[in-house]
């Protein structure tokens, strides 16, 4: 049997690899017809009210200077219900989170993110150049005190001790890593002021997939199941990373097992070998990482006797690809767009 394969090479932590791929992905999206439309659905939270910008600097739009600009205020509420007051027009902008692409995706670059696992991790590595790294867990608040960033954003993994810490070095947003992507997205647009740049960019992305389903000739009759291992350990994907894609975005129809995994709201589940045929559709994708005891487990499936007995597998619908590809950011699900195509021959 002769599988398609995805090479490149990249380091991985299996912790912080779990928890920015499962925690990070997008949910659950409310069912809709057409391509992207069952996120698009999900409202964006009217959680933005611009200020008069007295207090910090003057209106904005009377002939001030840029300055005055730049100084003016608003406030919003966060996903932790606390409400805070960010500049119109941030500059200065250090994120805490697993998806930089967030940002990169309207044209913004922070000056400062939690980059020492995760830049390795992503596919797109090389738009990170010029991102100073703060570090990982609860950062180094010295350093993002040096930067004198007008703005954090992070994904509320934070402790209450350390998000008051950030909070006094400067306007500090916290945001739920775990809603859909679109929800997600938005926010932070909001919160960056590129609201516009945003649905530019969902707009084009959502064109986009109705031209790969047309070229995939995807059916919803057709079902997929996304396997992640990692290490020794085999889960099967709910609706998170990738699996978002395929499913709301892609119209593939999530395999029987699958679906109850969706609608118990897991995230994943760890499973054994002996069970694997029970959750495998019409179409399977694998993803793994490169560390040896991982490469190790891979082989030792691709082996087995079960393996070579499951229909899909024989049917040659197989297609194994990196787990960088499971993170869940406009970067990565735009590339992806144009990587399925690709490993599919079509």
């Amino acid at each position: 049997m002769k599988y398609r394969k995805f090479n490149a090479a990249f380091g991985c932590m299996v912790f912080l690899l779990l928890l920015t791929m499962l925690a990070a992905c997008s949910s659950n999206g409310p069912n809709a017809g057409s391509a992207g439309n069952k996120e698009n659905a999900t409202a964006e939270p009217d959680n933005s009210q611009p200020s008069n910008g007295e207090e910090a600097g003057g209106e904005v739009g009377d002939g001030g200077m840029e300055g005055d600009e730049q100084a003016a205020t608003r406030t919003i509420t966060d996903y932790a219900g606390r409400t805070v007051e960010i500049p119109m027009i941030p500059k200065k902008i250090i994120y805490i989170g697993s998806t930089p692409g967030d940002f990169l995706a309207v044209g913004t670059k922070p000056i400062g993110a939690a980059l020492s696992v995760i830049s390795t991790q992503v596919i797109y590595h090389s738009e990170l150049a010029g991102i100073e790294d703060i570090g990982d867990n609860e950062t180094n608040l010295e350093k993002i005190l040096a930067l004198e960033p007008d703005l954090i954003v992070t994904d509320g993994a934070n402790s209450p001790e350390h998000l008051e810490a950030l909070s006094k070095i400067a306007a500090t947003v916290s945001f739920d890593s775990s809603v859909p992507m679109y929800e997600r997205f938005r926010f932070i647009a909001d919160v960056i002021d590129k609201k516009e740049e945003a649905e530019s960019w969902i707009a084009a992305y959502e064109e986009k997939a109705k031209a790969t389903i047309e070229r995939l000739d995807i059916h919803n009759s057709e079902t997929a199941t996304v396997l992640l291992l990692l290490g020794k350990q085999l889960y099967v994907m709910g609706k998170r990373g990738i699996a978002v894609t395929l499913y709301d975005v892609l119209d593939f129809t999530p395999a029987p097992k699958v679906q109850e995994i969706i609608g118990q709201s897991e995230r994943f589940v760890t499973i054994s070998e002996e069970v694997l045929p029970d959750y495998i559709g019409d179409w399977l994708f694998l993803l793994s990482n490169n560390a040896e005891e991982t490469l190790e487990a891979k082989q030792a499936l691709l082996d087995s006797t079960v393996w070579k007995t499951i229909p899909t597998v024989k049917n040659g619908q197989v297609f194994t690809m990196e787990s960088k590809w499971n993170f869940d950011d406009p970067i990565t699900r735009e590339k992806f767009l144009d990587e399925l195509p690709r490993i599919m021959n079509k």
